[in-house]
């Protein structure tokens, strides 16, 4: 009898050792399903579609896969003349692994956006010269712009501390007070301006290889001033031999000593410029909307403006006047990239990513009708246009494929997205 409690003493202890370990097994696998989760672009490539965040004082890095053997690495910080809040810098490193790099070095990878002017455009005042951005008053030494806070949101809660964290949802949101060019005041032989010409809005959202931007501005001024320019959306690409523009003049790739200007009359639906140099790409796209529309530019005026000391823009406003009250906004997306869908004497083709969702970039270089495939995380969903053309028609293509059918009566550009 003993020795049969005995025995059913072992027994029940073991059925309790092999039940705290299924427990445990169950829980473990659990979590880590839900922690390591995977998102479509995930599946389709293997790549991670997490980024590293690091804040360092003032300084914030985000790298990111841009492909399976590159990464693309962000620094945030106070620059130019102003000491605005901004993108500084963005380059490109070496990287084989699936994830991300977690190590930064602020001189290390190759430059292909680099903060040495403008960013994000300044006002020029008729009469007053420029304001905001890299721009000092016409003495060449008083402030015209102040950064008056700025907030960086990492996986929906303020970043603060300097540490490193991963996630696929970064924001920076900037508030910048312009100063009034038009109401300078001196004092002791000093000039400064006390006259705040409009509060300025910026919203940064990083997805992976794209910076969404947003901007608005909020005048103070109580005489209106005439803005005889706004260039707003800018690039500072490094070493760019090439542009094209999408919709605009410069359909083929043009060498860039030969990119000039071209009107809003000649090319209305122009909203889109890519850069190249020898190792990657650019995008600029403004989004049609606010002052994307260019209802603030006349249709004599230029709208784009090329190969001007190593800038290329988007010209916003033109002569319009504004005062205390007004208020307006644009927005649009910068998208780097080594390595195009295709790129070849009929086509342009390229993915980015516009409010969390994959886009592709249509640039018919001429007339055409050809199937595309794309890549296999577009394979059964549903084709819409982000942005229409009336002389580019794209179709899906075979059922449960991942390819389109293009159709082109000119040079001409689209944007397309999938649900």
């Amino acid at each position: 009898m003993k020795l049969r409690n005995c025995n059913y003493t072992v027994m029940f202890k073991r059925i309790i050792y092999i039940t705290v370990f299924f427990v445990f097994f169950c829980n473990t696998y659990s979590c880590s399903s839900n922690n390591d989760s995977t998102s479509a672009s995930e599946e389709a490539t293997g790549l991670s579609d997490k980024m590293v965040v690091r804040k360092a004082g003032e300084d914030l890095f985000i790298s990111a896969k841009m492909d399976k053997t590159t990464d693309i690495v962000y620094w945030f910080k106070k620059c130019m003349f102003n000491k605005l809040y901004t993108f500084y810098r963005v380059s490109i490193i070496s990287n084989q692994f699936d994830q991300p790099n977690d190590v930064f070095d602020k001189a290390a990878g190759t430059t292909l956006n680099s903060t040495f002017s403008d960013n994000i455009g300044p006002f020029c005042i008729s009469g007053h010269g420029w304001c905001g951005g890299n721009h000092p008053y016409v003495d060449g030494k008083t402030l015209t712009a102040y950064n008056l806070s700025y907030s960086i949101i990492v996986n929906g809660k303020e970043f603060t501390e300097d540490t490193s964290v991963t996630s696929n949802d970064v924001e920076i949101k900037v508030v910048n007070a312009i100063m009034n060019p038009a109401k300078p005041q001196v004092i002791d032989n000093v000039t400064t301006l006390k006259d705040t010409l409009c509060t300025e809005y910026v919203d940064y959202h990083i997805y992976n290889n794209n910076i969404q931007v947003s901007v608005k501005h909020k005048f103070m001024n109580d005489e209106a001033v005439d803005i005889e320019r706004y260039y707003g959306m800018q690039s500072m690409f490094a070493g760019e031999t090439h542009t094209l523009t999408a919709n605009g003049k410069y359909t083929q790739w043009t060498p860039q000593s030969e990119v000039s200007t071209f009107l809003k009359k000649d090319y209305p639906l122009f909203r889109r410029f890519i850069e190249k140099n020898n190792i990657a790409y650019q995008s600029a796209y403004l989004f049609n909307t606010g002052l994307g529309r260019h209802n603030e530019v006349s249709d004599d005026d230029f709208i784009f403006i090329g190969n001007s000391n190593g800038k290329t823009y988007h010209k916003l406003i033109g002569s319009r006047k504004h005062v205390k009250g007004d208020e307006q906004e644009w927005s649009g997306v910068y998208t780097w990239f080594v390595t195009p869908i295709v790129d070849n004497e009929g086509l342009f083709c390229y993915e980015g990513i516009i409010d969390k969702k994959n886009v592709i970039f249509l640039d018919c270089k001429k007339a055409l009708k050809i199937n595309l495939v794309l890549p296999e995380k577009y394979k059964k969903k549903t084709l819409y246009m982000l942005e229409n053309n009336p002389y580019v028609e794209v179709t899906r293509g075979k059922a449960k494929s991942s390819d389109i059918n293009i159709v082109a009566t000119k040079p001409a550009s689209c944007v397309i997205s999938f649900r």
